[in-house]
């Protein structure tokens, strides 16, 4: 491939050290998201970066670029010195630090790092899956006094991209410290545990096992966002393959697990039975999360200007969107939150109702790579609003009337296909509106991510509040009596979400509502 930046080389006039602080700041950038369904089955890069979906959307806003040093900077060759390929191969042997780059895309360095990449998935974003069997635990009988507590379902997966939102505008400061960032994570993940083992009160149990646990969580999360470009760059999607599938393993593990350790052993000692097998996972992090470059020559630059968000969210086709979207975040991990509880409720077994949670994490992971697929060939709002009104109808039919461990199963599998095609149209727009602007992609993602955090978070008090308003089971009622409630706000707030991206649709007005975004404003002519 004939690279734009061996042109700049071969034309530029200016010193060598410049030209090369500004290849090396694009050889070294991060791409705006990491992770994606499409890219984690092996999907090709058809699409710009930007588009990439994933749990690493917050990094666009820093740059991490190798630092030459001055003295080193000084001795730097003319530009009609550097071998045409220098900057493509990425060999800069004694020429920009003085040391050996490692190969990027192959080798040891950069597989090891995946490797340990794919475990720490497993632990950070895997194990906060099986949240909901606790919760269902904590709240039976022989834990009453959290019966229908409304600050223990605060303990939800979602908590952790909340913190990742506010934490991520911070760490890149800290980026040259990176072993020491694993360390602190390492640490403050499993003290959480060891916390929440001894914590005789719901806020205690939330705040170790739910804020402290994403805290570090977040900081392994973050240096694993820092050094991934820098290893991979052709194999990006070959390599986030291997990475996300260790958040899809613990996903679909953890819960079966936390379900057997807590029937044979309760909450206490489940918690510091899970602490040597994470530490086991955790531990190839502290030697194999090391970038290409040495940590002493990586700084942080801000990418500028940075673009409004409240200029962004006045945009008409935007502010619609992120309605339609906290619409339904208000009631998306309601499935995740209330299915193993409503399965005791209907006398379960225990290993079934983390089969039906599992179910719920797998069927999703279908869902989003399906629609994926299809979002790519267009029809964005057709699938979405398709997707929400079938997500609703799924909750006031197969839910409403589920009474059988087989309709539970049927509704878990059901409603993940759903909701993951929701949310993987609402990336598709988000690549529309923005064009080829990184920046304005991750403004817009960021401003979703932050209000359908705080949705998603309401989901476990909202829900607890509406099963008291119906406290008593009767199996041959709707809902089983007492989840009537909860099932009619689930089906209402979708199928509310949905029709309003389908009636415009049907009108021709989504489409003018784009043109006003791709040509600034200005509507198309008719």
């Amino acid at each position: 491939m004939e690279s734009a930046l061996q042109v700049d080389l071969a034309r530029s006039e200016a010193p060598a050290e410049q030209v090369l602080d500004s290849a090396l700041g694009q050889i070294a950038t991060p791409p705006n998201v990491l992770s994606s369904p499409a890219v984690a089955e092996g999907k090709p890069h058809d699409k710009p970066e930007h588009m990439i979906r994933g749990r690493s959307e917050t990094t666009a806003q820093v740059r991490l670029v190798p630092k030459i040093p001055k003295d080193q900077r000084s001795r730097s060759p003319s530009t009609q010195d550097l071998p045409t390929n220098t900057l493509e191969s990425g060999n800069f042997d004694g020429i920009a630090q003085g040391f050996s780059l490692q190969p990027v895309d192959e080798g040891f360095g950069a597989w090891s790092y995946a490797a340990s990449a794919f475990a720490m998935f497993i632990v950070v974003w895997g194990f906060p899956q099986a949240f909901p069997v606790f919760q269902t635990h904590l709240s039976s009988q022989q834990f009453s006094k959290h019966a229908d507590s409304v600050i223990l379902p605060l303990l939800a997966p979602g908590l952790q991209d909340i913190e990742e939102g506010i934490l991520f505008q911070i760490l890149p400061k800290a980026a040259r410290y990176r072993q020491t960032l694993v360390l602190i994570g390492i640490t403050i993940l499993l003290l959480s545990l060891v916390l929440a083992s001894y914590a005789r009160e719901a806020w205690q149990i939330v705040l170790t096992q739910g804020i402290f646990y994403g805290i570090g969580g977040i900081l392994l999360n973050f240096v694993h966002v820092s050094i991934f470009s820098e290893w991979f760059d052709k194999k990006r999607s070959q390599a986030m393959s291997i990475i996300w599938l260790g958040y899809r393993v613990g996903g679909l593990a953890f819960p079966l697990i936390c379900q057997w350790l807590l029937d044979q052993h309760g909450y206490e000692t489940t918690l510091r039975v899970l602490l040597a097998p994470m530490l086991a996972l955790l531990l190839p992090t502290v030697v194999l999360f090391r970038g290409r470059y040495p940590a002493s020559t990586v700084v942080s630059k801000p990418v500028q200007p940075p673009v409004s968000k409240l200029a962004t969210l006045r945009n008409p086709s935007v502010a619609f969107y992120l309605l339609v979207a906290l619409l339904f975040a208000f009631v998306t991990n309601v499935p995740m939150m209330f299915i193993t509880k409503f399965a005791a409720e209907i006398e379960m077994y225990t290993f079934d109702q983390a089969l039906a949670l599992s179910l719920v994490f797998g069927s999703n992971v279908v869902g989003t790579y399906v629609i994926g697929q299809l979002s790519d060939r267009g029809f964005i709002d057709w699938l979405m609003g398709g997707s929400a009104v079938l997500a609703s109808l799924i909750h006031f039919l197969v839910w409403g009337l589920a009474k059988t461990k087989t309709s539970v199963f049927i509704y878990a599998i059901c409603i993940g296909l759903t909701n993951g095609g929701f949310h993987n149209c609402l990336f598709s727009f988000f690549s529309e509106v923005s064009g080829n602007d990184s920046e304005l992609f991750t403004t817009i993602h960021s401003l979703f991510s932050f209000f359908e955090g705080w949705a998603i978070l309401s989901v476990g008090p909202v829900g607890t509040a509406l099963l008291n308003l119906s406290p008593r089971v009767e199996i041959q009622d709707y809902a089983i009596g007492r989840y009537k409630y909860l099932v009619l706000y689930a089906g209402g707030m979708t199928m509310t979400s949905g029709l309003l991206v389908l009636i415009p649709v049907m009108r021709g007005s989504a489409n003018r509502l784009r043109g006003q975004v791709s040509h600034q404003g200005i509507a198309p002519s008719e």
